[in-house]
């Protein structure tokens, strides 16, 4: 199984908007992370998105390209400052490769959780709509195989 993390495209301010959507920018973001993925034939089979209008817009770009017909849910218990403990219980019966959109600090909280090892020391950088691939290895354990910030794509 493998589990995708991300972080949610770049969002307008909370002075904007009191439930900040994506910027234009941010689609943007996403819509290359996702494009570079298609290339790579990398596909989810169940999506989770926190409660927040941003994480929810960042996995409905992720499905419209990479899994037409997919459709997200909403976790409640993913947002910014959440204990990933309780998705982690979850997860424990999870087979199917999936997406999770979330926000900071609950994406390196998790995967910091899921390898034992804190998420800053793999030097991700969790710039706006950065995706983390983890897989479950023959431990029940969970290894980083990658991560893909949109700063790391070539536009041409």
């Amino acid at each position: 199984m493998k589990l995708y993390l991300m972080r949610h495209g770049e969002a307008k301010s909370n002075a904007q908007n009191n439930e900040p959507e994506l910027t234009e920018n941010g689609k943007n973001q996403v819509q290359k992370i996702a494009n570079n993925l298609s290339i790579k034939d990398v596909s989810f089979t169940q999506v989770y998105h926190s409660r927040k209008k941003r994480a929810q817009q960042t996995a409905e770009i992720m499905i419209d390209i990479l899994t037409p017909g997919l459709t997200a849910r909403v976790h409640n218990k993913i947002s910014p400052n959440d204990d990933p403990e309780i998705i982690f219980k979850e997860m424990s019966n999870w087979n199917e490769d999936t997406l999770i959109t979330s926000h900071l600090p609950f994406v390196p909280d998790l995967i910091t959780l899921l390898t034992g090892r804190d998420a800053y020391t793999f030097s991700i950088s969790f710039e706006p709509a950065t995706l983390v691939c983890l897989e479950k290895n023959n431990n029940s354990n969970w290894d980083l195989k990658w991560s893909i910030a949109p700063s790391e794509i070539n536009n041409n």
